[in-house]
């Protein structure tokens, strides 16, 4: 049996520039990094007596003799590209639930296709990993996606990605032991209880930025992700810088709001008031908005307010971690 482990993100500041949209006339780049959720793939290739080629096992699941037949665009898909035609029976799994702004989509899309590769004997680069991951989502399924989530799930850890026309590059960020640590203890998500298509809340934010009504704001949250950067990596009191670069994410999250109407809604307002009214030292809704995941930085002393206000279940500690999307071979 085989498993690819992919990490999930969270984008700390800029996501409204890293979209092929906006990136391709003006530069964009993104500061953030993988955390300690992932999404899991698993594949048993099966005996070509098999009762059913393929078995697909995710929210469903499927059993097909053909390819083209097999619902789930992703696993359709990148079985049709890479010409697989050996019976396989594949199940997914996530630490977290999907749509709800931590790049999970395109994390099993790097997850599959490190995966099928991995099991061929072949070891792509991390570079190739995410550039036919952002193919397949942009080309071949025509999706509305931006192309950070590909690259945090290929390269992993905590980095400053810009992108201009058809190119990334990579500044990994250098925190001392003592600066990440504090960073990853002040780390919180909780949970707004609603789940959103990226695509979907993406099509206002779209029309906006081709219309030019949010060049100003993306402008500065490009900036954002220097100024954000050189503060994580500035010498001085560790407490002390991380409230800065959470002061720094709250202005973000003001930003943010502005590119579109479905960004935000009451119940999201609402939630971040509650935060800040518990100390939290600043924060934003991950992903494109409209539900999922609002992350906060908070002195980790007031953490337990925060189970206690929005509950246990709701509430989810997470760490930076280094790596990309791994695959093992289980005998």
């Amino acid at each position: 049996m085989w498993i690819s482990r992919t990490p999930l993100r969270a984008s700390f500041l800029g996501g409204g520039t890293g979209y092929p949209s906006y990136f391709h006339s003006n530069p964009g780049a993104v500061l953030g990094g993988t955390i300690d959720k992932y999404v899991y793939i698993q594949a048993l290739p099966m005996s070509p007596i098999a009762e059913q080629k393929f078995r697909v096992t995710y929210r469903t699941t499927e059993s097909v003799d053909r390819i083209e037949d097999i619902r789930h665009p992703v696993i359709r898909e990148s079985l049709r590209s890479y010409d697989w035609t050996s019976p396989l029976n594949i199940a997914t799994m996530s630490d977290l639930p999907g749509s709800t702004g931590l790049g999970s989509s395109s994390a099993f899309t790097v997850g599959f296709i490190n995966l099928l590769h991995r099991m061929r004997g072949t070891e792509l680069t991390r570079y190739e990993l995410a550039r036919q991951a952002i193919y397949m989502e942009q080309d071949i399924l025509k999706e509305n996606v931006g192309v950070q989530d590909q690259i945090h799930a290929a390269f992993g850890g905590l980095a400053r990605y810009e992108f201009a026309g058809d190119t990334f590059t990579i500044e990994p960020l250098r925190l001392a032991t003592n600066r990440l640590s504090f960073l990853n203890a002040s780390l919180l998500l909780v949970y707004t209880g609603e789940q959103r298509s990226a695509s979907v809340v993406l099509e206002n934010q779209e029309k906006r930025n081709k219309s030019g009504a949010n060049e100003s704001y993306l402008r500065e949250m490009y900036e954002m992700t220097r100024v954000g950067a050189s503060i994580l990596e500035a010498d001085g009191d560790d407490r002390a810088a991380i409230v800065r670069f959470a002061e720094l994410l709250d202005h973000g999250w003001k930003l943010k709001r502005m590119l579109g109407t479905a960004v935000s809604n009451t119940t999201i307002d609402k939630l971040y008031l509650h935060g800040k009214e518990l100390g939290a030292w600043g924060g934003k809704l991950l992903g494109a908005g409209g539900g999922g995941f609002v992350l906060f930085l908070a002195d980790p002393e007031v953490h337990g307010v925060f189970i206690e206000r929005f509950g246990a279940e709701r509430v989810i500690p997470v760490s930076l971690t280094n790596g990309g999307s791994t695959v093992s071979n289980i005998l």
